[in-house]
């Protein structure tokens, strides 16, 4: 079990929760609430002198996610809306079943989404269910692709699963599930790559030490460009 505490830092107060790692791992909330993944042996002092050091790039993560949050508008569910799918833009098209039929259709730029009565509630649930099985069907093809090199490694052949994280893209598990964030699709696809390359090398290095990013960095050169891109694209 997980140990929690209630700290102060020079960066103002921190939850600390600690587990089975090595390094400490410094996490801003897009509240600005800041969390730390601590080593169980670790003492308070080491801690918050660690946080010290990264005081400047802590400001700059959430004055980051205080201008996203000031930006961002709310989803609309009628024609004329905007919506994102593998970091493109598309209109919707709102039309009335004749037939008493749903659907949800991409045609170029445009989501034309077939409903009953035309009510967001209903046009959000629909296009929800479309994304959700894009989704599924976009991180299956991208994730397949590793297959081979997981096997020349003899680590577990991946496998998906969608699960909606708070806080998190993704997650992995020593048997080789993949957990993905629905709303990951809505990302440019080489930011839907460089996570599912993250959660992949998870599968030799569980921990986010030096032989994990060395990894990361083999197979996914430039993946911190990619990463900042992913944080700047998703708001919705």
């Amino acid at each position: 079990m997980f140990n929690r505490q209630e700290i102060e830092t020079a960066a103002g107060p921190a939850t600390v929760v600690r587990s089975k790692r090595r390094t400490l791992a410094i996490s801003v909330q897009p509240n600005g609430a800041l969390e730390l993944m601590a080593p169980l042996d670790a003492s308070e002092a080491s801690i918050i002198a660690k946080v010290k050091k990264r005081l400047r790039w802590i400001v700059r993560q959430r004055v980051h996610f205080k201008e996203m949050l000031r930006d961002r508008t709310p989803l609309r569910y009628e024609s004329g809306a905007t919506h994102t799918y593998l970091g493109r833009q598309f209109r919707l098209k709102v039309t009335a079943s004749e037939h008493h039929e749903t659907s949800v259709r991409m045609r170029g730029r445009y989501l034309y989404v077939q409903s009953l009565t035309g009510k967001p509630a209903e046009v959000q649930s629909l296009l929800e269910a479309w994304l959700r099985g894009r989704a599924k069907a976009q991180f299956s093809e991208r994730l397949e692709k590793w297959n081979a090199w997981c096997e020349a490694r003899k680590l577990p052949v991946p496998s998906i699963r969608l699960l909606r994280m708070p806080k998190r893209w993704g997650s992995s598990h020593r048997d080789g599930r993949i957990y993905l964030n629905p709303d990951l699709v809505k990302a440019p696809a080489i930011c839907v790559d460089y996570v599912i390359a993250h959660e992949v090398c998870h599968l030799k290095h569980p921990q986010h030490d030096r032989a994990f990013f060395r990894l990361l960095g083999d197979v996914f050169p430039n993946w911190q460009t990619i990463k900042a891109r992913l944080e700047r694209s998703v708001q919705n």
